[in-house]
This record gives C-alpha cells, structure tokens and sequence, in this order.
C-alpha cells in the first residue's frame, strides 16, 4: 500500500478584515508580516501536488497545520488547492493547532465542517488499510491564548490506548497526529509546544506488540527514523515537515514523504522523501 504524506502546509491570507483581528489571531497576522511570509513559497504546492498524484497512491495523509489562522477563506484556500488531489484519492486530515487557531474556530468546529470530506466525524478514528495494516489517527489540537500545546484529552486517550494493545505481532499501526510523540536526541521540545499526553503516548506505542510507524508534523524540519538507527526514537518515526518552507537547508521547500506499507508489517518500510 502506498501513502503520500504532507505537512503543515500553512496557507494564509495576508490581509484580514479589522474584526479578525479581535483575537489571539492579530498575533499571528504580525508574525505572519513580519516574519513566516517571507519563508514560505506557495507556489511550489501544485507542483508537489501533481508529482504526489503521479506517484498513484492509495491513501493521501495530511498532519494538520492546513491554515495559519484558521479563517473561512483559508479553509476555502485549502480546499481549492488540495481538490487536485482529494478528487482521486482517498484522504484523512488532522487538524493542527493553527487550525483551531481561536475559540471561535475551534467552538464553531470551522475545520470539521469546512474540509468534512477530509476530516473524521470522530477521534481516535481508526480504519484498517490492510488486512494486516491499520490507521489510527488522533487530533490534539485545542486553541490557546499564548502557546501552541496540545491536547488528546482522557476520553481520546483511553480509546487510542484500547486499538494500540489490541494489535498482535504480525499487525501494523499507523499514527497520524499532528503533534510528535518521539523526538531524535538532538531534537528539543519546549512543554509550551508539545503533546500534553506525548511521554505516555509514546510508552503505550512503544510497548505495542505490532509494528508501529508514527506520522507528524508541527516541528518544521522534516526527518525519517527507524529504531536503532542511533536517534532514540522506539518506533518508525516520520516528521512530514512543511512542503512549501523554503527555510532550514531546503531552497526548493520541504516537500512531502512517499511510504510504501510491506504486506507483512515485519518487512522492510519504503521511504522516499520527494521534494519540488
């Protein structure tokens, strides 16, 4: 089975009516000006997007992170840019925490309702992809007034723990969330950026008795990494990273990952990172 995952891919208008500004999200639109502008280079999506419907995929995963601050015209940005590619294959999403960037986003379910071909009606959703391989994906992302932590929350959590120990030896999981839960040893989290439940998360997926591929976003530098490899992490971890961000070593932005699901979890996992 093949995935082809994508990032945070942050799309944003520039300008903003006066009263969208009546929020945390007149923050957001000075660091916007200021600063996330000039590194970001959305010209390069349609491209990434006609390479990633080339590659004929099963499944099209998005981690979150679709907006910048979370407006109806954003959403409508999304959707016209990703139609290309939900029109011909089968797509999840997971909000990230820009996308429920506000109270009134996030109380309005704005995301739910304006990508609901994308987004789950529930979480934890799960599916299975294969007959050995299933999809778990969870959503953290709640708003906050001055940080960007994220939240599964006890009920969420209690269910993804029951379908992590349910998979036997010869199962495969895949997580899809938009916060990381493994982090390389040269990686550095601040607690105002993370998963409130990220130490447990990851001890329930590294005692699983299946094989377990973790997807994420929310760190901006994409990165693949297997158990053993010298990194720290107990289970495949894969960052998506932010397609158009042309930032940190990656002039032509950081593109989107290709991930080829063995028939036997216990098998080689194919990675292929692509960018434009």
């Amino acid at each position: 089975m093949r995935i082809v995952l994508f990032g945070d891919i942050h799309l944003f208008r520039l300008w903003l009516a006066p009263w969208h500004l009546l929020s945390k999200r007149v923050l957001g639109q000075a660091n916007l000006v200021l600063n996330r502008r000039k590194r970001f280079r959305h010209d390069l999506l349609p491209g990434m997007i006609e390479k990633s419907i080339a590659l004929k995929p099963d499944l099209c995963l998005l981690s979150g992170d679709v907006t910048t601050t979370s407006i109806k015209q954003e959403f409508d940005d999304v959707a016209k840019a990703l139609d290309p590619l939900t029109d011909r294959v089968p797509t999840v999403l997971v909000p990230g925490n820009h996308d429920r960037y506000t109270f009134t986003a996030a109380r309005t379910r704005r995301i739910d309702r304006m990508l609901d071909a994308l987004v789950p009606d529930r979480f934890p959703h799960t599916r299975e992809l294969t007959d050995r391989w299933q999809l778990l994906a969870l959503d953290a992302a709640v708003p906050r007034l001055y940080n960007a932590r994220g939240r599964m929350g006890a009920d969420q959590f209690e269910l993804a723990k029951r379908a992590i120990a349910s998979l036997d030896e010869t199962q495969g999981l895949v997580v899809l969330c938009h916060y990381p839960c493994a982090l390389p040893e040269h990686i550095h989290e601040h607690a105002s950026h993370a998963l409130q439940e990220r130490d447990a998360l990851r001890g329930a997926l590294a005692n699983c008795r299946g094989r377990v591929v973790y997807l994420h976003g929310h760190i901006h530098r994409p990165w693949h990494h297997e158990p053993g490899d010298g990194s720290g992490v107990p289970f495949t971890c894969i960052d998506a990273g932010s397609p158009c961000m042309v930032a940190g070593g990656f002039p032509n932005g950081q593109g989107f990952y290709e991930i080829e699901l063995p028939d036997d979890p216990r098998a080689a996992l194919r990675v292929k990172h692509h960018v434009a």
